[in-house]
């Protein structure tokens, strides 16, 4: 054995011997070098270069994986330089790679749900694992499946065939079927941890929040100021959007798994956040934004106005019906609420309805569905008016006087209508319903920052507040928003409250460098035209007729067969090797930019003639490691360089197909490429990493 070499590394000093690399080295104490290009059974070759370290004495950076330890060596693997050098090798990459990290249907989702992946279950016919799937970062999946706005549909590449996928009644049916089954998914949880959490509302974001929390060992108390849990998603939606039945079931997973609910206590009236500090270890207010913007102008206080959110509370709750059948009503406003509490007055029995929004029909916030279904149900609705006043007779409304709507927003693109004064229309009504827009009362939460509007101020990504054992998320930070949205930021808060109770740095969910093709107008032609146009399956939903005569759920849910059918529509946008890719990986370590160098416009190449493997040679990084493992490790010749500079590609060899390649222990480039560049066809496409757990 010979005499060993003495070197200092990171400023240790350490002993190696003669003929082993830095990188080797590194790894034998510990220390992480990134490589693409290295693997045990190759002598390294220096191809990639993102494994360059700093050796003093030395003009540049040298590879680690190819650069022999020297005595008296001083080497620093991740100063400021090394790490820059590491960056611009990763940015470098990027700009040549085309591909797809996770979805756009993913990306699209403000859940973050890996929808590629429940849907390749749900085709596979594994609905149980799709709802497990889903249930990762969004615990209401039936409820999100019939009232989300679908921001993950529009975004949809199968849209670049025919139509996009059904992903929302997927969701839905993923999470019927399950329930329906007699064997509800129940999420086990982490070991107790003796923490306690406050949840102020029961709506989705404390909803949400209580799920993962609980998961992660923490006891929760959700505390709520109506007789029955679900904010806004009972009180706020019609039935015949979301049965309450449903609504109640995913509730009850949360009570199953130690959830306790307290009806009937609003904070700062019942209860106090002072009397909550000294109690519960931390609190998550998610209380929504109640309380209903006026519309400011003459006779508004007259008899017979109610707020939109009022109306649907009234007409929701066991309590009261509202009075309005034989009416003529009037809506005004053009979002959800206003469709919601319109559809709920023809079925309560209005005899006329009427719904009056600043907006063009192109420019309302209303979902397209929702517009669409309130005009096949008799609504009559006129875009472009603004009230001008309400007029009144005996103290009661009659009836609204409109001005014309020039314009909604200014060229900033900010709330700010302009009207045409003298352009005035007049409609008569008995009830008048004011769906403008919603606020909170912030007098229950003086003690933390607010922004002038009145909503809570928490920090974006980790939601949160002045009050460093104080979370808040949903309407009442963001405004009045998507359920998705508010579901969503109940998951990052219980993220970050499970980070303070553990004593950790308050930072929330690790956000992992996705990569994308782009958007629909940028995705290369030949990305999706080797797939047969199949038409999107339609969900099968009431008549019309008896729509309007109860609150029965309109649409009534995929067959086994629908479904099935629509998941196999879904094209797998994303890579298959996602979550092993050391390239995203390696993005994602040193916060590189996608955008720092001008893109290659490489071509698009997917080959998928081999019976056994898939080749996506527009993700390839080039770094020669299957080249190599098939000439030096399995003896053949099954790939090749070709070309030279910019223009080297690697390709199959012989004919420039991998149909024609052959040999035994050829899966070995599969699993060593870095990239995904080449993945197995038995595989199932990666599934989501992110599983809920304490962090440690």
């Amino acid at each position: 054995m010979g005499k060993k070499v003495k070197l200092t590394l990171d400023g240790k000093l350490i002993e190696a011997k003669p003929g082993t690399t830095i990188l080797e080295a590194a790894e034998s104490e510990g220390i992480f070098i990134p490589t693409f290009c290295s693997i045990k059974e190759l002598k390294p070759q220096a191809a990639c270069y993102i494994c360059v370290v700093e050796v003093e004495g030395e003009d540049d950076l040298v590879p680690a994986c190819s650069t022999e330890v020297q005595d008296r060596m001083k080497i620093n693997t991740g100063n400021d330089r090394v790490q820059e050098a590491r960056r611009t090798c990763i940015e470098l990459l990027l700009s040549d790679h085309l591909g797809d990290c996770m979805g756009p249907c993913t990306g699209g989702c403000p859940a973050g749900i890996d929808i590629s992946g429940f849907i390749k279950y749900m085709a596979l016919g594994e609905d149980r694992k799709a709802l497990e799937l889903i249930k990762q970062t969004m615990p209401l999946p039936a409820v999100l499946g019939r009232v989300c706005k679908k921001p993950c549909e529009d975004v949809c590449r199968r849209q670049l065939v025919e139509e996009e996928i059904a992903i929302c009644h997927l969701k839905r049916f993923a999470a019927d079927i399950v329930s329906d089954s007699g064997n509800e998914y129940i999420p086990k949880t982490a070991p107790s941890t003796g923490k306690k959490v406050a949840i102020i509302g029961a709506g989705p974001a404390g909803l949400s929040a209580a799920y993962y929390l609980l998961v992660l060992g923490h006891k929760c108390t959700i505390f709520d100021e109506n007789e029955l849990p679900g904010g806004m998603l009972r009180y706020g939606i019609p039935a015949y959007r979301l049965p309450r039945n449903v609504l109640d079931r995913e509730i009850d997973v949360i009570k199953k798994i130690g959830g306790r609910f307290h009806p009937n206590i609003s904070l700062g009236k019942e209860i106090t956040l002072k009397e909550l500090h000294s109690e519960y270890d931390a609190v998550f207010i998610g209380i929504g934004a109640q309380s209903s913007f006026s519309l400011g102008v003459e006779g508004e206080n007259s008899e017979g106005i109610v707020s939109g959110i009022s109306f649907l509370k009234t007409c929701n709750s066991s309590k009261a019906s509202g009075n309005i059948k034989g009416k003529k009503v009037i809506v005004i406003g053009g979002g959800d609420v206003a469709m919601d509490a319109a559809r709920t007055a023809i079925r309560k029995g209005a005899a006329e309805v009427n719904v009056y929004c600043l907006e063009k029909s192109d420019e309302m916030p209303a979902g397209e569905e929702e517009v669409r279904d309130a005009s096949a149900e008799g609504i009559k609705i006129h875009n472009g008016w603004g009230v001008k006043k309400v007029l009144t007779g005996k103290g009661k409304v009659t009836g609204v006087e409109f001005k014309r709507c020039i314009s909604v927003f200014d060229d900033d693109g900010k709330f700010k209508p302009q009207y045409n004064e003298n352009d005035n229309s007049n409609d008569r009504c008995e009830i008048l319903i004011v769906s403008i827009g919603q606020c909170i009362d912030g007098s229950s939460v003086s003690e933390i920052k607010s922004k002038p509007s009145s909503f809570l101020i928490a920090d974006e990504k980790t939601m949160q507040t002045s009050l460093e054992n104080v979370f808040a998320g949903g309407d009442c930070v963001s405004g009045p928003d998507t359920v998705v949205n508010a579901v969503a930021a109940g998951r990052r808060a219980a993220v970050s409250i499970d980070q303070y109770l553990g004593g950790r740095a308050v930072a929330g969910e690790p956000l992992m460098y996705n990569h994308t093709m782009g958007k629909l107008e940028d995705v290369p032609q030949k990305a999706f035209e080797r797939f047969i146009k199949e038409k999107k399956i339609p969900m099968p939903t009431l008549s019309l007729e008896k729509r309007i005569e109860s609150f029965d759920e309109v649409e009534k849910g995929f067959t086994i067969e629908m479904a099935r059918a629509e998941a196999k529509r879904c094209m797998e946008c994303r890579c298959r090797d996602a979550h092993e890719c050391r390239l995203r990986s390696y993005a994602t370590m040193f916060e590189a930019e996608s955008e720092k160098y001008i893109r290659s416009g490489r071509e698009y190449d997917l080959d998928e003639s081999h019976p056994d493997i898939v080749y996506e040679e527009h993700k390839c990084i080039k770094c020669g490691l299957c080249v190599r493992i098939t000439e030096e490790l399995l003896g053949t010749k099954a790939m090749q360089v070709v070309g030279r500079g910019f223009t080297l590609l690697v390709k199959p060899n012989p004919g420039g197909k991998m149909a024609l390649v052959n040999g035994e222990g050829i899966e070995r480039i599969v699993e060593n490429c870095p990239v995904g560049a080449l993945t197995m066809k038995k595989d199932i496409t990666a599934v989501a990493d992110y599983i809920m757990k304490r962090t440690e």
